[in-house]
């Protein structure tokens, strides 16, 4: 793998020369399902100092938790831009948690998976108290978002410090699998 064919083969924002108005999209989105929702912003799950996450909650008892994850290469982007995705599923009665994490070059992906876990393991301890149901726990996320997401099914049990593995199911949406040529190239 050449430098230049990893870069053209996992950076999105290359080949989307209209990404930034997604983006502005997204946000605007975001700050009208903010306001319509009322979530519980900047809710700590973690040390580090971007282990945060937003919970939007439905107006009745949760049947179920969404743990959404945002992409934007590891090193990229905020909770904050990606709120749009929980109306969808508040309305239909499932409370939506927008977890937060640190972004590379200042911590590593390795250090993100954990943040990941950690946020996995709030939800399921602290979830029903704070009104989500994480006894029905999907974890969902979108370019990196998606390879955390499928890193929560990787994770044994014990990963997670509860004696039982927390997530029933995940989603990855066009998530970054393949990690190898970043690593031979960055190697």
């Amino acid at each position: 793998h050449t430098a230049e064919s990893v870069e053209r083969g996992y950076n999105n924002r290359a080949a989307v020369p209209e990404h930034p108005q997604w983006f502005a999209r997204f946000a605007a989105l975001s700050g009208q399902a903010r306001e319509a929702l009322q979530p519980r912003l900047d809710v700590r799950y973690g040390p580090n100092p971007k282990e945060t996450l937003d919970l939007f909650l439905p107006a009745g008892r949760a049947r179920g938790t969404l743990m959404f994850v945002h992409g934007g290469y590891w090193r990229a982007l905020d909770k904050s831009d990606h709120s749009f995705v929980a109306g969808p599923f508040v309305e239909q009665g499932i409370a939506v948690a927008v977890q937060n994490y640190d972004l590379c070059p200042q911590v590593s992906i390795a250090t993100i998976v954990e943040e990941t876990r950690r946020c996995v393991a709030w939800l399921a301890r602290e979830g029903a108290k704070q009104g989500a149901d994480a006894s029905n726990l999907v974890v969902s996320g979108h370019s990196a978002g998606g390879h955390l997401a499928a890193m929560m099914l990787a994770t044994p049990a014990s990963g997670f410090g509860l004696g039982r593995h927390p997530v029933g199911g995940a989603v990855s949406l066009s998530g970054v699998h393949d990690l190898a040529p970043m690593v031979q190239r960055l190697a």
